[in-house]
């Protein structure tokens, strides 16, 4: 391997594994990539991903859902996490059209009036 790609393997690595805050005024929840590219697809697949967040504080919390459009389905609407505990989100997309896609789901946590948006996008061969 090139010290070019090394450079860029390690970048992606630290990127992937690199937790963003739900709640950035408190730093309370994190998901692990808010973003996930499936690669190429046909049109008429379905693609999944998974997204993983995590509780960082001592109380119990609840994280609510919302697909941005009726292509894009989740396995639940929300989801309760103990303190400093995991659970995880699938997102399925229906790619109906030619091209590149990107698909949103919108993540809260109870009592804030912020949401947190994660991807999953995609282009057709």
């Amino acid at each position: 391997m090139k010290s070019k790609d090394n450079i860029l393997l390690l970048a992606s690595l630290f990127v992937m594994c690199f937790p963003t805050g739900c709640n950035d005024a408190d730093g309370t929840c994190s998901v692990r990539r808010e973003s996930i590219d499936v690669g190429q697809v046909n049109v008429g697949d379905s693609v999944s991903a998974t997204f993983t967040f995590k509780n960082n504080s001592a109380k119990e919390m609840a994280i609510s859902f919302i697909p941005e459009c009726d292509c894009t389905t989740i396995n639940l609407d929300n989801m309760r996490l103990g303190p400093h505990k995991c659970g995880q989100l699938e997102v399925k997309v229906a790619v109906n059209k030619p091209g590149e896609f990107i698909k949103y789901v919108y993540a809260q946590t109870a009592g804030n009036e912020d949401f947190i948006a994660i991807a999953v996008k995609g282009r057709t061969k």
